[in-house]
C-alpha cells in the first residue's frame, strides 16, 4: 500500500512538472499578440491621387437611365506623374476618354459591385494606353469612384 501511495505521489508530482514546464515553454515560443491579421503580404502605401472630377451621363440601352459618379486616379510614384494628370491638355483628354466608355454602358452592367470594377479596369486600360508611360510605367495604378449614384 505504501509503494501505491509513493507511486501515485511521484505521478502527480511529474505530471504537474510537465504540464507547468509544457505552459512556460509554449508560451515562450509563441509569437507575440500584435493585434493584426497575418496575410503575408506586403501592403504598398498609395501612390498620388488626382480627383478627376464628376461625371454625369445617358447609359445605352432600352430605358432612360443615368449614371452620376465623381474619379479619382491613384498615380504611380513618380515625379511628373500628377503633373502629367494634371496638364489642361491631358486632363480635357482623359475626361473625354471616360465619357466615351461610359456611353458604351447599360444599367445591368453597372448594379452589381463586378460591373463597376470592370468598368473601373476599362478605364484604367484605356487611359494607360492613352497616356505615355512615366519613368518605364505606366501612369496609372488605380481608378476609385468618390461616388456613384444610378438611376
Amino acid at each position: 500500500m505504501k509503494r501505491i501511495l509513493i507511486f501515485a505521489v511521484v505521478g502527480l508530482v511529474m505530471f504537474g512538472a510537465g504540464f507547468g514546464g509544457g505552459l512556460i515553454l509554449g508560451r515562450s515560443m509563441a509569437p507575440e499578440e500584435d493585434n493584426t491579421i497575418g496575410t503575408g503580404k506586403v501592403i504598398q502605401n498609395p501612390g498620388p491621387i488626382v480627383s478627376i472630377g464628376e461625371f454625369t451621363s445617358n447609359l445605352a440601352g432600352a430605358g432612360r437611365h443615368v449614371i452620376s459618379f465623381a474619379l479619382s486616379l491613384e498615380l504611380v510614384e513618380k515625379e511628373g506623374a500628377a503633373a502629367l494628370i494634371q496638364t489642361p491638355g491631358w486632363l480635357t483628354r482623359i475626361r473625354n476618354e471616360i465619357f466615351m466608355l461610359v456611353k458604351d454602358r447599360v444599367y445591368d452592367d453597372l448594379t452589381s459591385a463586378e460591373g463597376t470594377l470592370q468598368f473601373a479596369g476599362d478605364v484604367k486600360r484605356a487611359l494607360n494606353k492613352m497616356l505615355p508611360d512615366v519613368g518605364g510605367e505606366a501612369p496609372i495604378v488605380n481608378v476609385l469612384f468618390e461616388s456613384i449614384v444610378l438611376q
